[in-house]
């Protein structure tokens, strides 16, 4: 045996490894300063403070303001892959379900939070770019895709144009309003918009639901 190899095999890992509580703690602060404070005013040391850990725990984890944020945002992600019910019609309730719950809408606000520096800061616009907006269009796409191979969608449908309608209007609401789009926009994006443009009957809304449009 290599006498050199030995050695490096009997060192000792130095260091303590990770606590994931912390990681949890420093996510969810992150979240939480970005909603109140907005990217800009954001700092390493702002979001340390509100976890209760030191600069220096949240530096050994993230090298960067944009390399946290990135990965707060993945947090928040929703859940689509599992949206496919064997009908286009349950899929599509599902898919407002997910556009509108807790975490989309907790997304909703720290997009609205950080799209002002999208222009400046090229990396934090990529990781956006390809760890968000992208994916989340793609799987609504196989959704659709689905539909078209069961027959419920006509070969002439756009689905990448389609699929991009719900995620681009409910991010345009919250743009807006300041505040994050609720089911009955939701509702109404998918019944007036998205079915009209899968060349589907558009869904009428009761009174009701058109006093809670902007939920």
């Amino acid at each position: 045996m290599d006498p050199t190899s030995a050695v490096v095999a009997e060192e000792p890992v130095r260091g303590r490894p990770r606590d994931p509580s912390r990681d949890a703690a420093i996510i969810e602060a992150t979240i939480d300063v970005l909603v109140r404070d907005g990217y800009d005013r954001l700092t390493m040391e702002g979001v340390a403070a509100a976890a209760g850990v030191g600069k220096t725990t949240v530096y050994r984890r993230w090298g960067s303001k944009a390399e946290l944020v990135i990965e707060a945002l993945a947090t928040l992600k929703p859940a689509l892959d599992s949206i496919d019910t064997g009908t286009l019609e349950g899929d599509i309730d599902l898919l407002i379900a997910a556009s509108c719950s807790p975490r989309s809408q907790r997304l909703q606000q720290v997009m609205v939070s950080i799209c002002s520096a999208l222009p400046r800061e090229p990396e934090l616009l990529e990781a956006f770019r390809i760890r968000f907006t992208e994916p989340r269009i793609a799987r609504i796409a196989a959704m659709l895709e689905r539909a078209r191979s069961r027959g419920e969608l006509g070969p002439e449908i756009d689905v990448a144009m389609a699929a991009s309608l719900v995620p681009s209007l409910m991010l345009q609401r919250a743009l807006m309003t300041g505040k994050p789009a609720g089911r009955g926009y939701a509702e109404q994006v998918v019944g007036s918009v998205l079915l009209p443009v899968l060349g589907l009957p558009a869904r009428t809304r009761s009174t009701s639901d058109k006093d809670s449009a902007h939920d």
